[in-house]
């Protein structure tokens, strides 16, 4: 009877050993334990996806992610989410700035922060009054269905609304600096405005959007010095006009090295374009930085000459 009862039970234990040794879905318990498929600990993890289970970022899309969920819409019309274009609107304000910086010194950093804050305002009123203008257009485009507008997260009213406290905040910013470049500032706005528009009228909207975009050409150098010097002003906002054609035309699919049926590598150049800027701009700081101070004391000096012979 002990031998039939200690038969029985290696039976048993023959049926539990194999089972044990499985996690779920059969795999062996080893592999089961590198897939992260068995053991309390991959139980209690939160699922793929879910808000606990991501990833600390800091990228721009994640920050937007993880905001309250009523404000991500209004968030992603802004386009916070894609940065890129933020940048490219302001890296010609810092060329500008970077140029009229005295010699020997570096940039002015107040103005640079002014200017940071009044592009990521006005590059989100710039896409607020886009996809207001194009919210019917949008809806039939696979690549522009899902936004806030055009995806009914937000009415017309509230991008309305939204779109005014983004031009007061921008405003605010503006009444910093001196009436030329308020004045200046304030004639943006018609291209601004009309710029979506671009695209129904011209097969060009990529000049249109280089007017634009490169605005701050012009306003960061009369930020600074209180006016526009057509010599140094000019030639760089129609360089970044130019500038704009090429990555804009990237963003179109359409140039030399672009892989057209690739949408990730079109992207992949587009966004390069901010490093593009970046240098340049790095090189305006360090090349004015290389040049010398002027000496104040020579024109002290030359004043007090010039008093001692008119006396």
């Amino acid at each position: 009877m002990l031998r039939l009862g200690g038969a029985g039970l290696v039976r048993d234990l023959r049926v539990v050993w194999p089972a044990w040794l499985r996690g779920p879905g059969g795999l062996p318990l080893a592999l089961a334990r590198t897939t992260g498929t068995s053991g309390a600990r991959d139980r209690r993890a939160p699922a793929s996806g879910t808000q606990r289970g991501r990833a600390l970022s800091l990228s721009a899309a994640a920050v937007v992610n993880s905001a309250p969920r009523p404000l991500q819409p209004y968030l992603r019309l802004m386009r916070l989410d894609k940065p890129i274009g933020t940048w490219l609107l302001y890296l010609p304000c810092t060329w500008s700035i970077g140029l009229a910086a005295d010699p020997g010194c570096f940039p002015d950093w107040y103005m640079l922060s002014l200017f940071g804050t009044g592009a990521i305002l006005m590059r989100g009123a710039g896409c607020t009054i886009n996809d207001m203008w194009d919210r019917d257009f949008d809806k039939k485009v696979e690549r522009t269905a899902n936004r806030p507008i055009a995806a009914g997260d937000i009415s017309a009213f509230q991008s309305f609304v939204f779109l005014g406290a983004q031009l007061t905040l921008a405003l605010g910013v503006l009444l910093h600096l001196n009436y030329y470049s308020i004045a200046m500032g304030a004639a943006s706005l018609l291209l601004v405005v009309t710029y979506p528009l671009m695209k129904r009228v011209t097969f060009w909207p990529q000049l249109a959007l280089g007017l634009t975009f490169n605005w701050g050409a012009l306003l960061g150098w009369s930020a600074v010095k209180g006016s526009c010097d057509p010599a140094v002003c000019l030639p760089l906002y129609f360089s970044g006009v130019m500038w704009t054609l090429i990555y804009d035309t990237i963003y179109a699919h359409q140039i030399y090295t672009v892989d057209i049926h690739r949408a990730e590598d079109c992207w992949e150049k587009f966004t390069s374009n901010r490093t593009v800027g970046l240098l340049l701009f790095l090189g305006i700081v360090l090349g004015n930085l290389y040049k010398d101070k002027p000496d104040e004391t020579k024109g002290v000096d030359a004043v007090g000459e010039e008093s001692e012979r008119t006396s």
